[in-house]
């Protein structure tokens, strides 16, 4: 047996790959163990694992709140777009009224009573 080996192995604090050996310490394992310095209680666990669950419900929350803002931005958007196209409509309707009566100012009744300003002097400031 080597001399590195035979070492390790007058201690029985090593074994080789193919024996197995009582001892619990085997080579190149930590032979420390750390002990926790706070350790927390089922009612510690409980109230911890509880926040979690509240803090993961107002950051689903806070996301949710920020899709309805954006759904009450689309539909004010929309009623905004309505109103404008109605205005657009109504204003084609009287630009048509308007042309016809340029068109025809012979037989159009406010048309051909429309008489020509002379004069402006009469207006007082």
């Amino acid at each position: 047996m080597p001399a590195y080996r035979t070492n390790y192995a007058s201690r029985g604090t090593y074994s080789t790959r193919g024996a197995s050996s009582s001892s619990t310490w085997a080579r190149n394992h930590n032979a420390v163990r750390h002990t926790p310095k706070v350790t927390l209680g089922p009612v510690s666990h409980t109230i911890t694992v509880v926040l979690i669950v509240l803090l993961v419900g107002l950051i689903f929350l806070s996301q949710s709140a920020k899709v309805t803002d954006y759904d009450v931005a689309i539909a004010g958007t929309d009623t905004e777009i309505a109103n404008l196209e109605a205005q657009r409509d109504a204003l084609i309707v009287e630009n048509a009224k308007i042309t016809a009566a340029a068109a025809d100012e012979e037989r159009n009744e406010v048309a051909s009573t429309m008489v020509n300003a002379t004069a402006a002097d009469f207006v007082k400031e």
